[in-house]
């Protein structure tokens, strides 16, 4: 059995990373794309892959390079008999045309609800193809209503990010790196992405209301042109990749305005809040903002008032749920790889 994984974004190198130890049994070889702290991420791991095509925040140029890209693929990735990807519709069209087996993990279903682009919407017809979908429960009934296999949508308890934090251990020497000791962390809106509609970030009203208040924060641009929304703020932007798990554990806040970060740190039950650009979450996000584990909101004072009621608030370390979750997708894994599903 030869797996290929092909990781294209920051989170799903962290996702990966978390199991492949568990399939050292297994031959698997990995591309990945250009984007963001992707590539210093799987470097960081120590993971080794090719370096394929790259992300663009322009519409016309993101869309022609999926296009581009998934030639490039199907060109050159090596002979394999099952393709994972984690919303990846790349992975899933060239292991079609290869007539190999994909298993594509999903979380968002936001897709299916709101008004998308044309390529988005091919995307995402292309995604549900895969032989098998894996997703949180949170979204399972979403994926079922839209997909013509809806068997093949196969679900687990919590969620993607229970899985790589299943083995966190903080780093004592962490803070180290980072200029203060105590620090909220911002990261901005994906806007570049086709589901976000939002154009506008609330970034720079957010790092104006810390100043006031004297918040240190670590802000961590996605791409390079969200450094200009902290011009002229007195910010810490790290010049490498740091563990994003560990700026959940050391940090007082994280604020994202997406959603990964917020929920990597309402899993180990630390103060999140998502700035994600729209009324309409996700529905892992839905889940958790109505657990209160995320705090969802756009309007900027409301969010610091929020922080500030929250800081220094002692949160320990408890890991037990995720390690369970990670089992049972690791568990699932196993039984179609070995076609027992």
């Amino acid at each position: 059995m030869i797996i290929w994984i092909d990781i294209i974004n920051p989170s799903h190198a962290l996702f990966f990373n978390s199991f492949l130890s568990e399939f050292s049994d297994e031959n698997y070889f990995i591309t990945i794309r250009d984007r963001a702290e992707t590539v210093g991420l799987m470097q960081s791991f120590g993971l080794k892959g090719t370096i394929i095509g790259r992300d663009y925040r322009n519409g016309i140029k993101k869309s022609l390079s999926m296009v581009y890209r998934t030639l490039q693929l199907y060109h050159r990735v090596n002979h394999f008999n099952c393709a994972i990807g984690f919303e990846n519709g790349m992975s899933v069209a060239v292991a079609k045309l290869r007539r190999q087996k994909s298993i594509l993990f999903c979380d968002n279903d936001l897709k299916f609800v709101q008004k998308k682009s044309s390529l988005q919407d091919v995307e995402t017809k292309i995604k549900l193809m895969a032989d098998y979908v894996i997703v949180p429960e949170a979204c399972t009934e979403n994926f079922r209503k839209h997909s013509k296999n809806p068997e093949k949508i196969i679900s687990y308890p919590g969620y993607k990010e229970d899985v790589y934090i299943a083995d966190f251990k903080p780093d004592p020497y962490f803070k180290k790196k980072i200029p203060f000791d105590e620090f909220v962390v911002v990261r901005p809106e994906a806007l570049g992405s086709f589901y976000v509609k939002e154009k506008k970030s609330i970034v720079p009203e957010l790092l104006k209301l810390f100043e006031k208040e004297s918040v240190k924060v670590v802000y961590l641009p996605r791409e390079p042109e969200d450094a200009a929304f902290a011009a002229g703020f007195d910010v810490y932007i790290p010049k490498q990749p740091l563990n994003g798990l560990d700026l959940c554990y050391y940090a007082d806040a994280v604020l994202t305005g997406s959603g990964t970060m917020a929920r990597e740190a309402a899993c180990m039950e630390k103060t999140a809040v998502s700035f994600f650009p729209s009324k309409m979450l996700l529905s892992v996000d839905k889940k958790l903002v109505e657990d209160e584990k995320i705090f969802h909101s756009r309007n900027p004072d409301e969010i610091v008032k929020y922080v500030l009621s929250q800081h220094r608030k002692k949160r320990g370390l408890k890991l037990d749920r995720s390690k369970k979750v990670k089992k049972e997708v690791i568990r699932t894994i196993d039984k179609i790889l070995e076609d027992k599903l």
